[in-house]
């Protein structure tokens, strides 16, 4: 994840944290160069909070912290915040206008999703899918047609992803997984009321839960063993339409995807090749 998203995101910051993390913010440049006393001094904040901030963010210290503020400043200063992800379109706009907004929308729903990307959990998630026979994904109606999608996806190299629809299908599905299952749970917030119930009942199985969900703060998230944060400029329910959300899940499931299929790369171009010739076959042409 970007650091600037990471220190955004950060739960449970006292005043001296948030006021350092606003002066990073809005000074990323100056910062890099300063020692923790010209920091301290010019933020008003203590030589103890620059520390205990970097401890928070899991970091080694304040050297670390100005690594990855100095990799990422470029990346998070191309999120254009003033654009309205809810509201991106007026009544009175020209049919050029419309199309250049969706096209500015789109792009900064991949800058703001690759902003929130933890590659090393990407990395984990990739290699717990490989490891655990059995791959559940569950998700709301909303989102049904991108989860099967990503199952398309993986059975095109050989591997199943189940998607159960209905609710009962989904608890029945949850109550018969155990350790050798892959629990992919898709919650922008976190409010569907069936979902804590689905990841009560895993965390009782001990099914590990891959968690794609927007960055608000989600009581039960404690128990996903691995977490993907989706773009999180859209309000909940106060919008046009989920334009935002949508293209972020379509682009996080990409990224899981092609992340496993690189974990043995010649194996699934292989299989996918090989099916393919099989289904191109037609009656009596092959052996």
């Amino acid at each position: 994840m970007n650091i600037f998203n990471k220190m955004e995101n950060l739960v449970n910051v006292t005043e001296n944290e948030k006021i350092l993390v606003s002066f990073i913010k809005s000074n990323p440049d100056n910062f890099i160069k300063m020692t923790s006393s010209e920091i301290s001094e010019a933020s008003f904040v203590s030589n103890a909070t620059i520390y205990r901030l970097c401890k928070k963010l899991e970091l080694s210290g304040l050297s670390e912290l100005k690594i990855l503020v100095s990799a990422s400043v470029s990346d998070y200063l191309k999120e254009n915040t003033a654009l309205d992800f809810n509201y991106p379109i007026h009544q009175n706009e020209t049919q050029y206008q419309i199309t250049l907004t969706m096209k500015e929308l789109y792009e900064q729903t991949l800058v703001s999703s690759l902003n929130n990307i933890d590659l090393e959990q990407l990395r984990k998630a990739a290699s717990l899918m490989k490891k655990k026979p059995s791959i559940d994904l569950y998700t709301s109606a909303g989102n049904i047609f991108f989860a099967e999608n990503f199952k398309f996806q993986m059975q095109e190299i050989g591997r199943f992803v189940n998607v159960p629809v209905e609710e009962y299908h989904q608890r029945l599905t949850a109550a018969a997984s155990d350790a050798s299952h892959l629990s992919i749970i898709v919650s922008f917030g976190g409010r569907g009321t069936i979902i804590p119930d689905i990841v009560e009942i895993l965390r009782k199985n001990k099914s590990p839960i891959l968690l794609i969900s927007s960055t608000e703060d989600i009581p039960w998230a404690k128990h996903a063993t691995n977490h993907l944060y989706l773009s999180s400029n859209e309000s909940h329910y106060n919008k046009i339409s989920s334009f935002s959300t949508r293209l972020s899940l379509l682009y996080l499931l990409d990224c899981l995807y092609t992340s496993y299929f690189k974990l043995d790369y010649d194996h699934n171009v292989d299989f996918k090749m090989a099916a393919y010739k099989k289904l191109s076959r037609r009656n009596g042409d092959a052996p």
